[in-house]
């Protein structure tokens, strides 16, 4: 039996932050995006700058400390210094430290207080994407928050692409929760419109992920179709007569006995939600993951960043891959696909919800995140990891 929350907050019991959780990398923005100016991007609701310099990214607060322009408006006055310059008075900040290095206005003699700049963050590129650590602690290496298919990039080859949603991280992430909505929602979508709908009413478990990065999901049983009383076929009549094609690609499940994502890879899970917004979507083979990257900009806004990766198995499978992304995927899922989510999500209201045995996934990941999101090290902690240093 269901039953119906009555708070008008529904994120309230878990406590998972409205603007995201810090203290994680994020993927911004693709790395070509970012020329000779400098770029502003907002994620976690704070406003930062990115510019390149002498071949090196770097990131600072968006605000001059002066009289608040700004400093996305600016330049890079003097090339090969790794400074950017405000484009209201001068001053001119360094992209390692954040400190202010000179006031243009003032001349070359102003007295520049200890403490005068900006805050920095710290920022890599990779798989052609730039990455951002936002948070109250020193960053963890990039690799500690990707997922293998990502950060071993020897191993996997790939492409990426990124939406813009207008609604928030927490809505779009609990709709990647296995919550069963695909076999309804997504039934008739491009790559799935001639294959059985997708196995529904299931039996749903989610579990912690071997590795304890987050919940993996396990679904046994279910129908493809099915009589209603009163109502009819699901799905109905006048859309069975065209599936006629075997479960293929996101349509085929994995055995967990046979498939070679488990017994030659280890792969567990089909699909899995890890920390901080990630999910993960394999294929019975182990050779490809879909991940897409939940991004929190704003209250009301969300990036959302999809990664398709292929394991490399040689130079005509990578092309034949290729091929595959731009003439399939790229468009039947990255756009067409996902644009049904997000029709739907964009008028999701949160003020109550009535949860059902669907959400059991929903449910698990909100817990999980309560109870394992990154936070800072303890004082006491810091000053013995410093103690230790020395």
């Amino acid at each position: 039996m269901s039953t119906p929350i009555a708070n008008p907050d529904v994120y309230a019991r878990t406590g998972l932050p409205e603007t995201g959780l810090r203290n994680y990398w994020y993927p911004v923005l693709a790395g070509w995006r970012l020329g000779k100016k400098p770029k502003a991007v907002k994620i976690l609701n704070e406003d930062i700058v990115l510019f390149r310099d002498a071949g090196k990214i770097h990131a600072l607060q968006d605000r001059c400390p002066h009289r608040g322009a700004q400093l996305s408006q600016g330049s890079c006055m003097y090339p090969g210094s790794g400074t950017l310059t405000c484009p209201y008075h001068g001053w001119t900040f360094s992209g390692e430290t954040g400190g202010c290095v000179a006031k243009l206005m003032e001349g070359p003699e102003t007295v520049i207080p200890p403490g005068t700049g900006v805050k920095t963050y710290p920022v890599k590129e990779h798989l052609g994407v730039i990455w951002l650590f936002v948070g109250d602690m020193e960053a963890v290496p990039l690799s500690d928050d990707q997922p293998e298919c990502l950060a071993e990039d020897k191993e996997w080859h790939g492409f990426s692409t990124w939406r813009t949603y207008h609604c928030n991280w927490r809505v779009l992430k609990d709709n990647l929760c296995h919550d069963l909505h695909a076999p309804f929602l997504h039934r008739n979508a491009p790559e799935l419109i001639l294959q059985p709908v997708f196995p529904h009413a299931v039996q749903l478990a989610a579990e912690p992920t071997s590795d304890g990065r987050g919940i993996g999901y396990r679904a046994r049983g279910g129908i493809n179709k099915a009589d209603y009383p009163g109502l009819g076929q699901f799905p109905p009549a006048r859309e069975s007569w065209y599936r006629r094609l075997k479960p293929t690609g996101r349509g085929k499940d994995i055995d967990p006995t046979k498939s070679p994502a488990v017994v030659k890879y280890g792969y567990l899970h089909r699909q899995s939600s890890l920390l901080p917004g990630i999910t993960l979507i394999g294929r019975p083979s182990g050779n490809y993951f879909m991940c897409r990257w939940v991004v929190p900009i704003d209250e009301k806004t969300t990036l959302f960043y999809t990664f398709s990766r292929y394991r490399r198995q040689g130079a005509v499978a990578t092309m034949l891959q290729k091929l595959q992304w731009i003439f399939w995927l790229s468009w039947t899922h990255d756009w067409l696909f996902s644009d049904q989510d997000k029709r739907v999500l964009e008028k999701v209201k949160t003020q109550r919800e009535t949860l059902s045995r669907t959400d059991a996934g929903v449910s698990a990941w909100r817990r999980f995140v309560a109870e394992h999101a990154r936070r800072p090290p303890s004082s006491d902690h810091q000053a013995a990891h410093r103690a230790a240093a020395e």
